[in-house]
């Protein structure tokens, strides 16, 4: 388990898409704080901190596609055979795999969050009044970054999956209230943006901890259902 979480981390320091991904994620927190920065009376209600805490949740989506970069980036380039015939216990691959996934995902919230006090603490951001915000973007980007791999494991192409992920974000959450207005705030990407909002008790959606829980199980259901796909998969 130790090599192989090794080789893992190996990986992703020697794979220059992961810088690239990081340095986007950093521009992207930069660009975004320091016009928040540039504006007048930015911080006067308690929304105003938590969305500027918010910022560094972009970190959020950049975890969830490493993590499945993670996966199916070895099913794009062909090494995925010879990851398995070196361990051949797939639970065992996908487990590390998640891991290290969680872990690209927590060091992406923890810079984009240093930008953000960096740039808007001066700017007289209250860290107490953004602290929930804060810490669920701790919690929520690991979790992305494992729901990233079970997502990468079950789609097992690499820009399909990410394609996917993005296309649901930005249309399948947009349509989902139309299906169900009950059920829209069980969706991931609300179940995630529960986790982040800095808020206990949402009226449309969750509270942090019932998102922190919603969003633990959708990272589990995708994670578990990577698996079954990877083991019913040739390699």
């Amino acid at each position: 388990m130790s090599r192989l979480f090794r080789s893992e981390l190996l990986k992703v320091r020697t794979i220059r898409t992961f810088l690239w991904i990081g340095l986007g994620n950093i521009a992207i927190v930069l660009v975004t704080a320091i016009s928040v920065a540039a504006s007048d009376n930015s911080f006067q209600l308690d929304e105003d901190h938590r969305g500027a805490g918010q910022i560094a949740g972009s970190a959020l989506v950049v975890a969830l596609i490493s993590g499945i970069i993670v996966m199916a980036g070895e099913a794009r380039h062909g090494t995925i055979t010879q990851t398995l015939l070196v361990t051949p216990i797939r639970e065992r691959v996908l487990l590390v795999k998640a891991v290290v996934a969680a872990m690209i995902g927590l060091a992406l919230a923890l810079i984009a969050e240093a930008l953000v006090l960096l740039v808007l603490v001066p700017a007289s951001l209250d860290v107490d009044r953004a602290g929930g915000v804060l810490l669920g973007i701790l919690i929520g980007a690991p979790l992305a970054g494992a729901l990233g791999v079970g997502l990468g494991a079950l789609v097992h192409a690499q820009g399909a999956a990410i394609g996917i992920s993005l296309a649901w974000l930005l249309i399948g959450e947009a349509l989902a209230p139309a299906i169900s207005e009950s059920a829209t705030k069980y969706t991931p990407g609300r179940a995630f943006g529960a986790l982040v909002s800095g808020v206990r008790d949402g009226d449309r959606l969750f509270g942090m901890v019932g998102g922190g829980v919603a969003a633990a199980v959708w990272t589990a259901v995708f994670v578990a259902a990577g698996l079954l796909a990877l083991l019913g998969r040739d390699v």
